[in-house]
């Protein structure tokens, strides 16, 4: 028997080349005998998930994952075991409610994890998802919104004549609707989860749980990186700051107390989204409402913030939709704006819809992974994830005449006839977003209310407002200085009588 030892010099060089062979095996399998091989994409994301990540931490994945469907076609693959979608039809395929003949394809557990309790976003499994949106569900519904929108009013007037009062005294520079709008959006949400608003639009400043949302934001999405490439854990520390764990820690102990202080209240609180989770059978922890509440807030806030603030961007540089939008809302009085009325106003449905199809709150695509089905015509092994991100589909040029356009008449019936123009903002099937009708009802609200008492212009040119943005799961947009100017002293009288 005999008895080798080798220098540290020759342990380091065997392991080199050892991992060097193994490194140029990986590269042929998934180059030439992966399942996935037969798809096209960028050859640094057929053998590593870098190519993902880095496209990802860019702030521009929408855009380069666009134009990588552009050069590749159809189905992109974004990783050795990924691929990305750009059909409308691969968007129903993946998302939409399985059926007898359909496997369900589920939530992706590398993406969807971001180390707390289970909540409706995160839960992967289907039956136990299930059971939380039913529970959550009444809170939603058509009678809780007929409810709740004398609060979406009361915040909606205070938010009109915030915004009046800042730019009356800023004598042309305008208020940034970047900042404002969410004070307006978050405060809604806290009013209809916790029974209490941040008062964000009553000060006209961000709350602190507001503006560390970022950080939130970019802290969640590590770990899924780390669960894609392992190695990349050593880069932690560099990529996530000291003050964003504070910030982190803050922003949990503030949700903390807000649970805290609605559970105190359960007996005597208004029914809001929290009472049918309260009421459910066999409780819920401390823990877990506030994950919820955190998600939920944030989900409910996010894409309205989005939408309207994209709105108003897009009626600052087209005038001419502009008038149209101001022609059909100015028909009524201020005090008919209710929301039987806004969800009839046809423009301004349009309007909303062309916003959330430029500028998707939600620009990429949910992760699913393959039970081993078609999707548009392609088979996808069992076990691959996929996705079909919404930027992609918003902008396909073979749906959309000339998608990069602001043209709201392309909702009106009379000019959308192609039945492949839809858009997926609240996504759809089983995990679709429960808000949609709460979101839809305060977006049209809120819009309705800004156009019928100000002349809205641009502060300052926006540039290329859209094109600057970044997004990291939530987008990070530019400032956007806009001028609400009141038509005459009555309008702006009227809603403070409100």
């Amino acid at each position: 028997m005999f008895n080798v030892t080798l220098s540290p010099t020759t342990a380091g060089i065997a392991i080199a080349i050892t991992g060097i062979i193994y490194w140029l095996g990986w590269c042929v399998y998934c180059i030439w005998f992966h399942p996935l091989a037969k798809y096209p994409g960028p050859r640094v994301a057929a053998v590593s998930d870098i190519w993902f990540v880095w496209a990802w931490t860019t702030g521009k994945y929408p855009s380069i994952l666009e134009e990588a469907h552009k050069k590749y076609g159809d189905v992109v693959r974004i990783s050795p075991n990924e691929l990305s979608f750009g059909t409308v039809q691969a968007h129903r395929d993946i998302y939409s409610t399985p059926s007898k003949t359909k496997k369900p394809f589920l939530k992706c557990g590398i993406f969807y994890n971001n180390g707390d309790v289970s909540n409706i976003f995160y839960e992967l499994d289907p039956a136990e998802h299930a059971r939380m949106r039913k529970t959550l569900a009444p809170g939603f519904s058509g009678v809780a919104m007929k409810t709740h929108e004398h609060i979406i009013h009361q915040y909606v007037d205070m938010f009109v004549r915030k915004v009046g009062e800042i730019c009356a005294t800023r004598r042309g520079a305008g208020v940034d609707v970047v900042e404002a709008v969410p004070w307006l959006a978050f405060d809604v949400m806290g009013e209809l989860t916790f029974g209490e608003s941040f008062n964000a639009v009553a000060s006209g400043q961000t709350h602190f749980w507001i503006s560390i949302l970022a950080d939130s934001a970019h802290a969640a999405i590590l770990p899924s990186f780390v669960r894609r490439a392992p190695s990349l854990i050593l880069l932690i520390p560099f990529m996530l700051s000291i003050s964003s764990l504070r910030n982190l820690k803050k922003h949990y102990s503030y949700t903390l107390e807000l649970v805290r202080r609605r559970l105190a209240r359960s007996d005597t609180a208004e029914r809001d989204i929290f009472t049918p989770v309260l009421e459910q059978e066999g409780g819920i922890s401390e823990t877990q409402l506030v994950s919820l509440a955190q998600a939920m807030v944030i989900a409910g806030a996010d894409t309205v913030t989005t939408a309207m603030t994209t709105a108003l961007y897009f009626m600052c540089v087209t005038p001419g939709c502009l008038e149209k939008l101001e022609r059909e809302v100015r028909a009524l009085e201020y005090e008919q704006l209710t929301g039987v009325e806004v969800l009839q106003m046809r423009y301004l449905d349009a309007v909303i819809e062309e916003s959330m199809r430029c500028f998707p709150p939600i620009a990429f695509g949910l992760p699913r992974v393959s039970p081993g089905e078609f999707v548009d015509g392609y088979f996808v092994p069992k076990g691959s994830r996929l996705s079909a991100p919404h930027w992609v589909l918003h902008h396909n040029p073979q749906v959309w005449d000339k998608p990069y356009e602001f043209r709201p008449e392309r909702w009106l019936k009379q000019e959308n006839k192609n039945s492949d123009q839809v858009t997926f903002p609240f996504s759809t099937g089983p995990r679709s977003c429960l808000g949609i009708a709460q979101a839809n009802l305060e977006m049209r609200i809120a819009l309705a209310k800004l156009i019928h008492t100000f002349d809205i212009r641009a502060a300052r040119d926006p540039g290329d407002w859209i094109g600057n943005a970044q997004m990291n799961m939530m987008w990070k947009k530019a400032p956007l200085m806009v001028d609400f100017r009141p038509r005459n002293r009555d309008d702006l009288d009227c809603v403070k009588k409100q």
